[in-house]
């Protein structure tokens, strides 16, 4: 290459990486993967090694990335927050243990989760917090302390003996990705990742929109100290516990090279299981004296680098381009794929969400597109890669069921007829299934035949076929028919979350019917029930509000709540009670139960007005231990929180 020609990419390259920076740190909208980002900074890097004299000190080279918004006042950090050197494979970790060594004898290190959310900084003074701020451009950041106040795992107050006279504890405000699903069942503008969540929750000018997030702080440093010798991590993990901060994963001491490698390929291999998303992990030294020796380049610590995980997007092409009927009448285009593996899962399928969502992305049948595992779970279209189709892919115009006219709403299409054959088809599974009425050995299958023979129309009425009409199936005979018509019989009562949720109403799940069950305790009170009333609860927005006020207006849908009832099914509905036995209490979980499914004793907790929380902080209750606990239990013995088995809790919700 041409210097000329060197110089050209040069500013193409830096272009494009203050563009995406800016959309990743102030925007809160990245539009390429970190892996496609690293490319360019590792091609930019790699042209002013080659090119010296082209080399500046503006270069994104040079800097640690992310912006400073006029929205919030600016504030300054005693210390450069830092961003880390990547390592991507084994050979690459020897070099940075290498480079160590030549000026550490018998170095240690300390490995720790590297969670993917937004990065703040939280100063105390006299174990007060003072001051909170994003990470900014790294040495500039914006002041967000009122709305971190609200962040509940946050100690307003140090705890214990050991408080520094000022401290500047560094870490991540991430979302649980169970959380991230229920915020976005229950907001009306839908985020794509829970880092994206976190950030753009930090950052609202309303700190009440903060507090009503599922936001958790995770520390993981310390950027400045005064009045208090903390030697290495180690220590400031233990404190960290001590203050009142909430840990997750697992931070250890560790020495050799293999012994880290296997930990990062024992995580690895559990990140799918992860109730929070991750992207590699941290490798740092564990004495802070000699974190100080070893001291920064421009852009990274010299003593710590960032294991990254593998990229989870690969690269295939569309085949076709098909469209799902939910329960609820919702078109959902889906993108039909070359088979591919990602991370270990073979993917031939991926969802578009919504004909918005299509429309930026360009896409039509034939393209070759990037797909990624979205939270290392759903398969997700990232981006075209090449583009082959020029045509544009336009909305069908009818439902492919049942030939009715659809209907846009916003960005989704619905079909809304109620007699569509494939929305009731879902409605009758969903009904059915372990979410709503727990009904075992009605398959799909069989409503479809019982749907074809005309004895079923509407949900209720699986509550009005006989032996002699499922015996007349193809393929089932009485004894068969005799089993299923028991297990109807058997599932008559249920609790009033669970029929609220069988009933396929607009944007109303698991979460949102637990919270009308909670609010309104009868069926009669929800059918009588105002948009008023609605919106005044926590949790439900205005959209949601309204679809469920038109639900329960519709003479149909109180037509078939009557012939449930009518036909046998008993609605418990006192199942979750605002004043039970563990009304205010928060209550977590470790190990194995010989009875109980971890789900089931999770429903235990709700159905008696207790909270469940997945992580360890001193802000619980107690803690439920079963059979093989894991760290949970250690780190509730150090915050002295109450750990129970699992006849103690029954005692205290039976008596």
């Amino acid at each position: 290459m041409k210097i000329a020609s060197a110089e050209q990419r040069l500013k193409e390259l830096i272009d494009k990486i203050n563009y995406h920076n800016k959309r990743y740190y102030l925007d809160d909208k990245p539009e390429i993967s970190d892996n496609e980002f690293d490319l360019l900074l590792k091609e930019l890097v790699s042209i002013e090694e080659q090119f010296p004299t082209l080399k500046t000190n503006t270069s994104p080279s040079q800097k640690v990335g992310g912006f400073v918004s006029t929205n919030f006042r600016k504030h300054k950090h005693i210390n450069k927050m830092y961003s880390l050197d990547n390592v991507n494979n084994y050979e690459e970790l020897l070099d940075f243990i290498n480079r160590v060594k030549k000026n550490v004898k018998e170095p240690a290190y300390y490995l720790e989760p590297k969670f993917d959310g937004a990065s703040i900084s939280i100063t105390y003074k006299d174990g007060q917090i003072d001051t909170a701020a994003t990470r900014g451009d790294g040495e500039t950041g914006e002041q967000i302390t009122e709305n971190v106040k609200t962040i509940k795992n946050i100690p307003l107050m140090l705890n214990g003996n050991n408080i520094p006279k000022i401290i500047e504890i560094r870490g991540e405000v991430i979302i649980p990705i169970s959380q991230f699903k229920k915020l976005n069942l229950i907001d009306e503008k839908k985020f794509s990742n829970p880092r994206n969540a976190a950030a753009g929750t930090l950052r609202q000018l309303d700190s009440k929109i903060t507090a009503s997030r599922p936001l958790l702080f995770l520390p993981w440093g310390i950027g400045h100290v005064e009045g208090l010798n903390i030697k290495n991590e180690e220590k400031f993990i233990e404190l960290i516990w001590e203050w009142g901060f909430t840990l997750l994963g697992d931070f250890e001491k560790i020495i050799t090279a293999k012994d880290i490698w296997r930990n990062y390929n024992k995580i690895l291999n559990q990140r799918d299981q992860l109730d929070y998303e991750i992207d590699g992990l941290v490798l740092k030294l564990n004495s802070y004296e000699e974190q100080k020796k070893l001291g920064f380049t421009s852009k990274f610590p010299r003593w710590a680098v960032a294991l990254k995980f593998p990229s989870s997007i690969e690269e295939t092409v569309i085949n076709d381009i098909t469209y799902q009927i939910g329960r609820t009448g919702i078109i959902t285009p889906v993108a039909e794929l070359e088979e591919i593996n990602i991370s270990g899962v073979n993917v031939k399928r991926a969802t578009l969400h919504n004909f918005d969502q299509l429309k930026k992305l360009n896409i039509n049948i034939g393209d070759i597109v990037f797909v990624e595992r979205a939270g290392d779970v759903i398969p997700k279209i990232k981006k075209v890669s090449k583009k082959v189709n020029k045509k544009k892919l336009k909305p069908p115009k009818t439902c492919l069921s049942c030939n009715k006219n659809l209907e846009f709403e916003g960005t989704y299409l619905y079909c809304k007829n109620q007699d569509c054959h494939d929305q009731l088809i879902q409605k009758l599974s969903y009904f059915v299934s372990k979410k709503s009425f727990n009904i075992d050995g009605l398959g799909e299958k069989i409503l479809v035949n019982l749907y074809k023979n005309n004895l079923i129309k509407k949900t209720s009425d699986i509550f009005k076929v006989t032996v002699d009409d499922i015996s007349k199936l193809e393929g089932l005979g009485e004894k068969s028919a005799k089993n299923i018509i028991n297990e109807i019989n058997a599932k008559k009562t249920v609790s009033l979350n669970n029929f609220i949720n069988s009933l396929s109403i607009r944007n109303v799940g698991e979460t949102v019917s637990k919270l009308l069950a909670e609010n309104f305790q009868k069926i009669q009170n929800l059918i009588n029930v105002k948009v008023d009333d609605l919106i005044k609860i926590e949790g439900l927005g205005p959209e949601i509000s309204e679809n469920i006020y038109n639900f329960f207006n519709t003479n149909e849908n109180i037509a078939n709540i009557n012939s449930c009832l009518e036909n046998g099914v008993k609605i418990i509905e006192d199942e979750i009670s605002k004043d039970g036995r563990l009304k205010n209490k928060k209550i977590s979980i470790t190990g194995s139960f010989e009875d109980l499914s971890r789900n089931q004793l999770i429903n235990l907790i709700e159905k008696n007005s207790g909270k469940f929380v997945s992580t360890i902080s001193k802000n619980i209750d107690f803690i439920i231990v079963g059979k093989n606990p894991g760290n949970k239990e250690i780190k509730a013995k150090k915050l002295k929180i109450n750990c129970l088995d699992i006849n103690s809790f029954r005692e205290i919700i039976e008596n």
